[in-house]
């Protein structure tokens, strides 16, 4: 079924962040979030990397999963500041792990979806070719952007096909449904990174010759802009 996550892939618009600007974001985001405390100002540096994934998923006009996104920051955000001074023993630890999970590793995952979602591959090849990545690092990355999407879509299939058999967790037990679900997802994982690797070298990824590309990469004002407020959080990260 179509979704409106694609959107910029399947109109044929330019994404909104260049693929450089992305990875320059994913990395910022998660040094900031992993390794900033909950006072000063590394506070408001991790609350204004919160925001970023939220933009971008209301500009690709995926609303749910951004309501999920804010919902879930909230609730970390307010463990975080007020229910874990107000417990303590077992279930004051239980709440730290949870509240940590989500506050300091949501954001740069989020992030990343976000990156997959709205870069196509070419554009990220043009891009990494641009900065002079080499092909050992390229394609491997270039295979990984379009394996999980695959994954997911064949994960759908077999969740349909087990509708249509009426297997479910309430007739066949809960083991059972795994063993439907999983061992036909592994065999798919094997065949698929296979298949994606081929695709990749048929289309000239691994040759000696420069290849040419008919997607527009380049930076914008909103990549200047996001690069420049990126620099100076991390350089307030560092100095505070």
């Amino acid at each position: 079924m179509q979704t409106t996550v694609l959107t910029f892939k399947e109109s044929g618009m330019r994404a909104p962040l260049d693929p450089r600007t992305s990875l320059y974001s994913i990395l910022i985001i998660s040094m900031i979030m992993i390794g900033g405390s909950l006072s000063g100002v590394e506070y408001w540096l991790r609350f204004g990397c919160c925001i970023l994934p939220l933009v971008l998923l209301l500009a690709m006009r995926n609303l749910r999963f951004a309501m999920v996104y804010f919902g879930l920051y909230a609730f970390a955000m307010l463990m975080e500041g007020t229910i874990i001074q107000l417990t303590e023993g077992f279930f004051n630890l239980i709440l730290v792990m949870i509240a940590g999970l989500i506050s300091r590793f949501l954001a740069p995952m989020v992030m990343g979806y976000c990156m997959m979602q709205y870069t196509t591959v070419s554009e990220f090849i043009a891009a990494m070719e641009r900065m002079h990545v080499p092909q050992a690092i390229t394609i491997p990355m270039s295979v990984m952007f379009r394996f999980f999407p695959t994954i997911s879509e064949e994960n759908s299939a077999i969740t349909e096909a087990m509708r249509m058999r009426r297997v479910n967790g309430t007739q066949r037990g809960l083991m059972k449904r795994m063993e439907y679900e999983l061992v036909p997802v592994l065999m798919s994982t094997v065949r698929i990174a296979d298949e994606l690797s081929q695709a990749s070298l048929t289309k000239g990824l691994g040759g000696h010759v420069k290849r040419t590309h008919i997607c527009e990469v380049g930076l914008r004002w909103q990549d200047y802009l996001l690069l420049l407020l990126l620099t100076a959080a991390l350089v307030l990260f560092m100095v505070y």
